[in-house]
């Protein structure tokens, strides 16, 4: 079983099928985390490449349309990087190797410790395809849950609507190590 890297950052994932609640929880522990006072970096997987982080008629959308390949916006509080380029998920961890924790939305294939996210019972065969389920946090019963054999590990299992105790989990699950 994966456990959770007692050196800084902790970093969990949050996967599981579309509409599923991926960006709820992914919220919902930032804002855990965020509120005890620990620095909290997110990464959010687009599979589709949609995202449009610029915005039509600024000076750095500008920029890029101009042919930049990497476009920095910085003020005295925050600072955004755009680039043109793949960056592998590796490679933006140790970016944020500063941070407390970082939650990361998506990346199924990735093996670090990770909450499967399940709607329906069909959601449940992710649990046995993905490394480093360290826990299922499902919108069904526990007790629909726990008559079904698909799962062959035994794993904590969280309500979708437990998200402080999800939350609190992680935390002792660090602190254990």
């Amino acid at each position: 079983m994966t456990t959770m890297s007692d050196t800084k950052p902790h970093i969990i994932q949050i996967v599981g099928y579309k509409n599923t609640g991926k960006t709820t929880l992914t919220a919902s522990l930032i804002g855990h985390f965020s509120s005890m006072g620990l620095k909290v970096a997110a990464i959010k997987h687009d599979g589709h490449d949609h995202f449009e982080m610029d915005q039509q008629g600024t000076d750095s959308y500008q920029f890029g349309e101009a042919g930049a390949a990497a476009v920095v916006v910085m003020s005295a509080k925050r600072t955004a990087i755009m680039e043109r380029k793949a960056t592998r998920l590796e490679d933006m961890l140790s970016h944020l190797s500063g941070y407390d924790w970082i939650v990361i939305e998506g990346f199924k294939d990735a093996s670090y410790p990770k909450f499967v996210m399940v709607r329906e019972e069909k959601h449940l065969t992710l649990v046995d395809q993905l490394e480093g389920v360290v826990g299922i946090i499902s919108w069904l019963s526990s007790e629909q849950f726990k008559e079904r054999s698909i799962v062959s590990r035994d794993m904590a299992w969280y309500s979708v609507h437990e998200t402080q105790e999800i939350a609190k989990s992680l935390l002792e699950m660090v602190q254990s190590e």
